[in-house]
C-alpha cells in the first residue's frame, strides 16, 4: 500500500490527541493492519502514553525537553547516559539503568516514543525505518515523502499543533502565536506576542494555495508543495524554507533581504516576483518574472537574474542559465501544466503532484516519446489519458495509485 510517512505520523499524533477525525482513523488502522512498521510506531507510541499518563501530550510539545531528546539520539548506544526531561510541570523524570527487564523496556518504549513524537512535533520530517532526523534548527530536510497526500492545506505550527484550512473563507483561527484569518484559497494572520518559531505550511495532492506573509509577500504553492516560515521578520533577514513549487511576489525592503531557501539553493531577493520549482533535490529551477534574484549553491559564487531568464541547477553540477516561457513554466497557478516536445516520461511527476498517481510503462520506449499538450488538474486524469489514446495511440489501465500505459 502506497502512503505518505509525514501524513502517518501527523494522523497518529491526532490519534494520541484525541483528535483525530473518524475517516482519518479508519484509514491509519488500515495502513496499521497492512504496514508492520506503522503498527508497530502506533502500538509503541499509545504503550507510551498510557504510560505517561495524561501529561504526555503536554511533554510531548514542551520546548525544553527538546536538547534532552537530541542527546538521546545521538548518544553512543554503548555507553547509556542517563538523561533528563524536563516535564511540562518543571518535574525532572530521569531515564537510569534499570534492573528489571520490564521497567527498562517501558522507559525506553517511552523515550523512543519521546523522541519520535517531539521530533515530528517540531520539525515534521521523520521517516520510517530508523531513517535520521533533522535537528530543530533552520536546517530544512528536504524530501517529497514527506507531504500529505489528499485532505485539507494543514499548517503545523512551531508548537506541534495541527490547524486545518479547508481553502474557503472560514472564522479567524486564534492562536497564541497569531490570529489566523483564512479565506478562499490563502491564509493570512495577524502575528501574535507569542510569534517566534517556524510553521509549515502543507499544500497536498491536486491543491494549490496561497499565504501572505507578515511583510506583505504573497506566496502561491502549488501542489504536493510546503512551505516552512515565521508569523514574523524579525531579523537582519526575512527567511523562508521551500519544497516543491511556488511563485513568490515579494515586497520591497531593501534593508531586509528576502531569501528563499532549497535543498540546493538559496535565492536573494529585494523585492521581486519569480518562480522555484524545487520538487526534487537533485534539481532546482528559478524562473525570474520581474526585478533581480541571486541565486547561489552552497559556497560557490552567486548568479544574478534578468527577468525572462532562470537558473538551472543539478546536483553535482554548476548552474546554467536560460530562457523561459512565462506561458509554460507559470501554466501551474491557472491550474494547468503545459508542455511542449517533451518526453512523456517527464510527465510522471505532475501526474502523481496532481493526481496522486505514478506512471509505468509496460513498454520502456513509450517514456521517450515526444509529446505536446496541456494537463488541466481539474479535470479528470482519464482526460489526459484518453487524448493520449485517440492522438498518440496509447492505451492504459489504472489501479488504486499507478497508471500503466503500453501502446495499442
Amino acid at each position: 500500500m502506497s502512503y505518505n510517512e509525514e501524513h502517518i505520523f501527523q494522523l497518529i499524533l491526532e490519534k494520541l490527541s484525541g483528535d483525530i477525525s473518524d475517516e482519518d482513523n479508519q484509514y491509519l488502522e488500515r495502513v496499521a493492519r497492512e504496514d508492520p512498521n506503522v503498527r508497530r510506531c502506533l502500538e509503541e507510541l499509545e504503550g507510551a502514553r498510557d504510560v505517561a499518563g495524561p501529561d504526555f501530550m503536554n511533554d510531548v510539545h514542551n520546548e525544553r525537553a527538546w536538547s534532552s531528546v537530541l542527546s538521546l539520539l545521538h548518544a553512543d548506544q554503548e555507553k547509556k547516559p542517563a538523561l533528563t526531561l524536563v516535564t511540562a510541570d518543571e518535574t525532572p523524570v530521569v531515564n537510569t539503568p534499570e534492573t528489571s527487564p520490564v521497567k527498562s523496556r517501558a522507559r525506553n518504549t517511552w523515550w523512543l516514543a519521546a523522541a519520535v513524537t517531539l521530533l515530528i512535533a517540531a520539525s515534521g520530517y521523520w521517516l520510517l525505518q530508523g531513517r535520521s532526523a533533522a535537528s530543530r534548527d533552520n536546517t530544512f530536510a528536504m524530501n517529497t515523502g514527506g507531504m500529505p497526500l489528499w485532505g485539507d492545506m494543514k499548517l503545523l505550527l512551531d508548537n506541534g499543533d495541527t490547524i486545518r484550512l479547508s481553502g474557503k473563507a472560514d472564522a479567524d483561527i486564534n492562536t497564541q502565536a497569531a490570529l489566523l484569518h483564512p479565506g478562499t484559497g490563502q491564509l493570512s494572520f495577524t502575528a501574535g506576542e507569542q510569534r517566534k518559531g517556524w510553521n509549515t505550511l502543507f499544500v497536498p495532492t491536486g491543491k494549490d494555495y496561497k499565504v501572505v506573509l507578515s511583510d506583505g509577500s504573497i506566496v502561491h504553492l502549488n501542489a504536493f508543495s510546503r512551505l516552512r516560515f515565521p508569523f514574523s521578520f524579525d531579523g537582519k533577514t526575512r527567511e523562508v524554507y521551500l519544497e516543491g513549487e511556488a511563485y513568490f511576489d515579494i515586497a520591497t525592503n531593501a534593508s531586509q533581504p528576502f531569501i528563499v531557501h532549497t535543498a540546493g539553493t538559496s535565492v536573494r531577493v529585494l523585492g521581486t516576483s519569480f518562480n522555484v520549482n524545487a520538487y526534487s533535490d537533485s534539481l532546482v529551477v528559478t524562473s525570474l518574472v520581474e526585478g533581480s534574484v541571486m541565486t547561489k549553491v552552497e559556497e560557490s559564487e552567486g548568479l544574478i537574474l534578468k527577468p525572462g531568464m532562470e537558473s538551472i541547477y543539478r546536483k553535482g553540477y554548476s548552474q546554467q542559465v536560460a530562457s523561459f516561457d512565462e506561458a509554460i513554466t507559470l501554466a501551474w497557478r491557472k491550474g494547468e501544466y503545459a508542455y511542449y516536445n517533451k518526453p512523456l516520461g517527464t510527465l510522471d511527476a505532475v501526474i502523481f503532484h496532481w493526481y496522486g498517481k505514478q506512471l509505468l510503462f509496460e513498454d520502456p520506449l513509450l517514456a521517450n516519446k515526444m509529446l505536446t499538450g496541456v494537463i488541466e488538474r481539474n479535470q479528470p486524469v482519464t482526460d489526459f489519458l484518453e487524448s493520449l489514446d485517440k492522438t498518440s495511440g496509447i492505451t492504459y489501465r489504472i489501479t488504486d495509485d499507478k497508471i500503466y500505459l503500453r501502446s495499442k
